[in-house]
């Protein structure tokens, strides 16, 4: 991840029941008929959904590795005997684009265009080999396999710089990439946390029931909710201690101590710090200090 390393170096639900499979390594979910979520079941991996529209398959992120891909290749295969048709890759952070070289055959990878240079920057600061996305767009996409109209679409920089999430009117469901998670602690450090609530603003004023986050369980809308309040909450946590002329290391006791009973529960909290001072880092910079 990109900004703010030495920062982090001097640091030094409501949803929807979803059918589940459990394995030892993910759990596969049945978002919709036809469309699945395969959940890691532990560390910083992330979620891979695939659609089986009856002439092909189409999958959003492809997980850590190599082998996750190819993990969720196979899940694929015992799922369906339809070929992969496109692979869409939400936003470059390694644990959506890694499990790109397991489908290497796929004629079609797509990715906003400003995912792509961060994937190939990426890679190269990593010494890791790349499966890079062979088709790009600015604003929207739309994408149709049998009976499935998917609109691709950047909200502009929120999560990352190129995030795109997936929106399937016809269904009322949201395949989120890296835009929302589900009672996990979010990753800010490539963040514009104030561009990624509008963001989250904008996807509840969408028609849809079903939300597949990037991190976590399927849900509902309330999951696209939660961490927008999140969000939020940290801006008004951090802008307060401004306010108050708070310097960093008390911002950053003091705003932990604010989310601590709300978000405690959560799935890496350890992340609050960092999340901390990124806010801050912003909001300074917003006030021009």
């Amino acid at each position: 991840m990109r900004y703010f390393k030495g920062l982090w170096v001097m640091l030094a639900v409501a949803g929807l029941n979803a059918g589940a499979v459990y394995a030892q390594e993910a759990a596969l979910e049945e978002a919709l008929p036809n469309i699945y979520c395969l959940v890691p079941q532990a560390g910083d991996d992330a979620n891979s959904a695939f659609i089986t529209t009856g002439q092909g398959v189409i999958v959003i992120d492809t997980r850590n590795s190599p082998e996750g891909g190819g993990k969720v290749l196979k899940v694929i295969r015992e799922t369906t005997e339809q070929p992969v048709a496109y692979v869409i890759n939400s936003h470059f952070h390694k644990e959506n684009i890694s499990g790109n070289a397991a489908f290497k055959s796929v004629p079609t990878i797509i990715a906003h265009r400003k995912s792509q240079p961060l994937m190939f920057e990426q890679a190269e600061e990593e010494n890791r080999q790349l499966t890079p996305p062979n088709v790009t767009f600015k604003k929207q996409m739309e994408l149709k396999l049998g009976q499935y109209h998917l609109h691709l679409i950047h909200p502009g920089p929120a999560h990352t710089e190129g995030d795109l999430y997936v929106y399937i009117p016809k269904w009322r469901i949201i395949i989120t990439g890296g835009l929302v998670y589900n009672r996990i602690i979010p990753y800010l450090g490539d963040s514009n946390i104030q561009s990624w609530i509008r963001a989250l603003q904008q996807m509840e004023d969408l028609d849809a029931e079903v939300i597949v986050p990037g991190h976590g369980r399927v849900g509902g809308k309330p999951l696209v909710t939660q961490i927008k309040h999140y969000l939020m909450e940290l801006t008004r946590f951090v802008n307060d201690a401004l306010d108050a002329r708070k310097n960093l290391p008390e911002t950053l006791k003091r705003v932990k101590e604010q989310l601590k009973p709300k978000y405690s529960g959560w799935a890496h909290f350890e992340r609050i710090d960092e999340n901390i001072v990124r806010a801050y880092v912003e909001l300074n910079d917003k006030r021009g200090r």
